[in-house]
């Protein structure tokens, strides 16, 4: 029988036709005596088959299916070892942050529920199964997962499965399945500050916790995420243009790129670049193993700081300034966004300085200049803190001998 005779030509029977290329290709459908669920399975056969051998075939792989046995134990494969090299692509095509969830997610939240199932078997009710287990977890506090959480789950395990799937032509199970529902009925409240907040916050922060204060000033005041406030390095301060560069962020302990993947520039006032001075002489004088690494604002070792460790003291500058709502790194960059909307800064120089991505055409277009940047923190600066006192609890013979230093704030 010639290939050529029967390509195009109708299905032989239900789940049996011939590919272009002249391959059989078989799909059998039976339900497992032992557990009762429907199991399917796809071959692709020889060209060169008669229809009489495909149909034998066709008999025996359903009688497989029905018994639970599996003759080609070789061409099956469990869910887990497809996680194994699909990981290993993800790797391959994203940066590191991106395969870390994608791993985190897979080996706590796919593997351990549908990681020994067969590829060929895994069907709807199974991923539905998966989908009530996602609903019914709960954080360690006993409270079910916020929607964002969930759905972070579903759209890795969807990904996942659609392409091991389409990797070995086998239909996808997940079409039209709903995705999980996480909490929806309380959401996180969106903390800000207000100006006197933000003021008494500072003040209070200066006094009870001296070592960190430039840090949260300069978070502050540059709206940048704790990620990125502890990947700069001196290099990226630039005082002749005024600027700070923002080119990498941490994430769990690595310097990687920013969270946009695009590098920016935030306006650096004389405020920040004389506390920077001071911080810069005081790491100088202790020593300070961070010293060595480059590190503008670097942990006691001298390694990346995580964001974190911003908690406690930021904590203790709230308790100690009579601030009754808790404050992390975003409650400061929050603020930073309202308080600069209030004071109708130009949106497109706050995107630029944020580095808002849904605007990432807009603010490349638009080229805002370093200066407008500038000059709308120091506005900023201005009304958060009227008369900014100096920073003398930082270290005050540091403070008496930070004599100017030379353009740029570069190591040695």
């Amino acid at each position: 029988m010639s290939t050529k005779k029967h390509c195009g030509s109708k299905h032989l029977r239900r789940g049996v036709r011939r590919l272009p290329d002249g391959r059989w290709r078989i799909r059998v459908y039976a339900t497992d005596t032992r557990t009762g669920r429907a199991r399917e399975a796809q071959r692709t056969l020889p060209a060169e088959w008669s229809e009489a051998t495909v149909l034998a075939e066709v008999e025996q792989l359903r009688a497989e299916l029905a018994t639970g046995r599996d003759a080609r134990p070789a061409t099956r494969v469990k869910l887990k070892h497809c996680a194994e090299r699909w990981l290993e692509d993800v790797a391959a095509r994203n940066k590191r942050s991106t395969a870390e969830f994608y791993l985190d997610v897979l080996a706590k939240r796919v593997v351990p529920v549908l990681g020994e199932l067969y590829l060929d078997a895994l069907g709807r009710r199974d991923i539905e199964q998966w989908v009530r287990w996602a609903e019914a977890q709960r954080t360690r506090r006993g409270e079910p997962y916020a929607r964002d959480t969930v759905r972070s789950w579903w759209r890795v395990l969807t990904q996942f499965v659609r392409d091991v799937c389409a990797d070995r032509e086998l239909p996808d199970p997940i079409v039209r399945l709903r995705p999980p529902r996480g909490r929806s009925g309380r959401t996180r409240e969106m903390r800000t500050l207000t100006a006197e907040e933000l003021g008494r916050l500072l003040g209070a922060a200066r006094e009870r916790v001296p070592e960190r204060y430039a840090e949260i000033y300069v978070l502050a005041f540059t709206g940048m995420r704790a990620g990125e406030l502890f990947a700069l390095s001196w290099d990226d301060i630039d005082e002749v243009r005024g600027q700070i560069i923002i080119r990498h962020g941490v994430r769990r302990g690595t310097i990687d790129t920013p969270k946009t993947g695009a590098v920016r520039e935030v306006g650096l006032t004389d405020e920040m670049r004389r506390l920077l001075r001071a911080h810069r002489a005081w790491l100088i004088e202790r020593n300070h193993p961070g010293v060595a690494s480059g590190l503008v604002f670097p942990s006691n070792v001298g390694t990346p700081r995580g964001p974190e460790s911003l908690h406690a003291p930021l904590r203790k500058a709230a308790e100690a300034a009579g601030i009754g709502v808790r404050v992390g790194p975003q409650v400061l960059r929050r603020t930073f966004n309202t308080l600069m909307v209030e004071q109708k800064v130009d949106r497109i120089v706050l995107r630029s300085q944020m580095g808002h991505c849904s605007e990432e055409m807009t603010e490349r277009y638009a080229g805002v200049a370093v200066e407008a940047k500038r000059a709308a923190v120091e506005a900023l600066e201005a009304r958060a803190v009227a008369a900014p006192p100096p920073a003398r609890a930082i270290c005050p013979r540091v403070l008496e001998r930070a004599a100017p230093s030379p353009d740029r704030c570069s190591p040695g």
